[in-house]
């Protein structure tokens, strides 16, 4: 029953007091209007950016290759550095440098810019100002700064600084290097793929020591085999052997021509005494053996001290070759880093004209009408509510 008695109310008081219904509309549309002229127009100042996905894989130096995940939203990931503190920072320090007057702080800058996601893979920066020139030069500053911070955490600048000073430090090595083979070569004298000329190269004076010691012992182990084979034939004569015919040929090496003890004339001087004969052969034998196991051990030594000047040489030579390896890999990189710069410098790239777009922002109206409008008649009806009720109380 009350519910019926409320809703009779809001249709009577509908019915008799619309007049005031229509007076609160129009009282609040004329408010709309006035707010709508007395708010100020202010310019925006809009710049659009297309971020792209990196477009080559580089591989100068396949030794070296950055991992590049196709599936990530730069988008969105250039949306959060676009938003950050830094760029504010950035795009200040800019403003403050073109002397942008008055000066403005990062908390009014980001007041005044908006970064939103455009159609697509776009990010649209806008700033809005009172002032023309001040809401491009806030636009301009922001997507400036916001491209350098793109580029940094994107590009290649850093990785470039990076492998050219890595790129530096291996040819100060390598010229080190360089000079302790150059230092080894001069040291042991051995040469190995080096492409020097045969009459510039000085042999190891271990090797020509090594090579005499060898061929003097060569030269005794001989001479011990020819007084051992003149021994057995002497051992194997009988008496009716012709002592003459033996080989005492083979007595005519040099060495033993030099050494002179069992030299052809000696021999042949004491055929009468075989005995005697044995007796000089196992001297010289003996003497023989004991010269040669000295010339062995000389040898020896000489072959281990050239194996030691073997392995310094091929110490020093594989770094030098191991850091020129890796300085040739290291100047791709860093050539394939520099052409990357050029060629694809960053995922931004301002799209039409690089500088902003400026408009006069017009008032919303519409909505600011649209707006007075419900409040009127909501206001209205309230009233005319209220009118109808406080009437019907009255003693008639």
């Amino acid at each position: 029953m009350s519910s019926e008695i409320d809703f009779s109310l809001f249709i009577a008081a509908l019915r008799r007091r619309w007049w005031i219904v229509l007076l609160c509309l129009v009282i609040a549309l004329a408010i709309g209007v006035g707010i709508g002229l007395a708010q100020a127009r202010p310019y925006e100042a809009a710049n659009t950016l297309l971020v792209q996905s990196p477009r080559y894989q580089w591989r100068f130096a396949g030794e070296i290759t950055a991992v590049t995940d196709q599936r990530r939203d730069f988008q969105r990931e250039v949306l959060a550095i676009a938003r950050s503190n830094e760029i504010a920072q950035a795009a200040v320090e800019a403003l403050d440098a073109v002397g942008l007057e008055p000066a403005t702080t990062p908390q009014a800058l980001t007041s005044a810019v908006n970064v939103r996601a455009g159609d697509g893979n776009t990010i649209v920066v806008t700033a809005t100002s009172e002032d023309a020139e001040r809401a491009a030069a806030y636009a301009r500053a922001w997507t400036g700064a916001l491209i350098v911070a793109a580029r940094d955490v994107y590009g290649t600048a850093k990785d470039l600084t990076a492998f050219q000073a890595e790129l530096q430090q291996l040819e100060v090595q390598l010229q080190t290097q360089e000079k302790s083979l150059a230092e080894a070569r001069a040291r042991t004298g051995l040469y190995s793929n080096t492409g020097v000329p045969d009459e510039m190269m000085r042999p190891s004076l271990n090797l020509q020591h090594l090579n005499q010691v060898n061929e003097t012992l060569a030269g005794y182990l001989m001479a011990i085999q020819n007084v051992r084979l003149v021994q057995d034939a002497l051992a194997a004569a009988t008496a009716e052997t012709d002592l003459t015919q033996l080989p005492w040929e083979l007595l005519g090496a040099t060495i033993l021509s030099q050494r002179g003890v069992v030299a052809p004339d000696i021999v042949r001087a004491n055929l009468d005494d075989p005995a005697r004969l044995v007796q000089l052969f196992q001297q010289e034998e003996r003497a023989l053996q004991t010269t040669a196991d000295a010339l062995k051990q000389e040898a020896d030594q000489l072959q281990a001290a050239l194996a030691a000047d073997w392995q310094d040489y091929e110490d020093v030579l594989r770094l030098r070759n191991q850091t020129r390896d890796t300085l040739q890999v290291m100047n791709r990189k860093v050539n394939e880093l520099l052409l990357q710069e050029r060629l694809d410098p960053s995922l931004l790239t301002v799209v039409g004209s690089p500088e902003p777009l400026v408009t006069h922002v017009r008032a919303p109206m519409l909505g600011l009408l649209a707006t007075a409008a419900v409040a009127g008649l909501i206001v209205g009806v309230l009233i005319a509510v209220w009118v109808e009720l406080s009437s019907r109380k009255k003693p008639l």
